[in-house]
């Protein structure tokens, strides 16, 4: 039953945190870096590479919450079953924190992005626009790039504590 709870347990974290790593550093940079110049009209090509961008990050979310609920489930089963001597405050903390964080970024930030993407514009192919849509559009395009941020460095602490070795009985 450990070996089955910790499989699971690590499985999780690695599609979470993978799917993390593999957006910041594959899917967002080839967007924005490759598919928007294939686009003779900035605007449209920076609508086409943010709205892939926009689409990737809504499942890798949908993803991460689906792996948060587990990770929450199986922690406590692995306490539960005494499969682990160890506290799981740490864990619970570290993972309610990043499915919090997923929900309000997916809920909350995303939706108002959108609107305000849709609100300024073919101003959103001049990044020095100081249109008021555009300037909300960056602040809240960098809150969303934070909470993505706080999100991996949580995912990186949990596998941390999971590599740690059991305490003796």
């Amino acid at each position: 039953m450990r070996t089955l709870l910790r499989s699971l347990i690590l499985l999780a974290l690695a599609i979470w945190v993978g799917g993390l790593l593999f957006f910041g550093a594959v899917v967002a940079p080839i967007a924005f870096g490759t598919l928007m110049p294939m686009f003779p009209d900035p605007a449209v090509g920076i609508g086409v590479a943010g709205a892939m961008v926009r689409n990737s990050l809504l499942h890798l979310h949908a993803i991460g919450l689906v792996c948060g609920i587990a990770l929450l489930v199986l922690c406590i089963a692995e306490r539960v079953t005494r499969a682990t001597r160890r506290s799981i405050a740490p864990q619970l903390v570290l993972i309610a924190a990043m499915v919090g964080l997923t929900a309000y970024s997916q809920y909350s930030v995303i939706p108002r992005m959108e609107s305000l993407r849709i609100q300024a514009g073919a101003v959103m192919a001049d990044p020095a626009s100081a249109n008021p849509a555009r300037l909300d559009f960056n602040r809240l395009h960098n809150l969303s790039t934070s909470l993505e941020g706080i999100v991996l460095v949580c995912g990186l602490g949990l596998i941390v504590l999971y590599a740690r070795p059991e305490p003796a009985s």
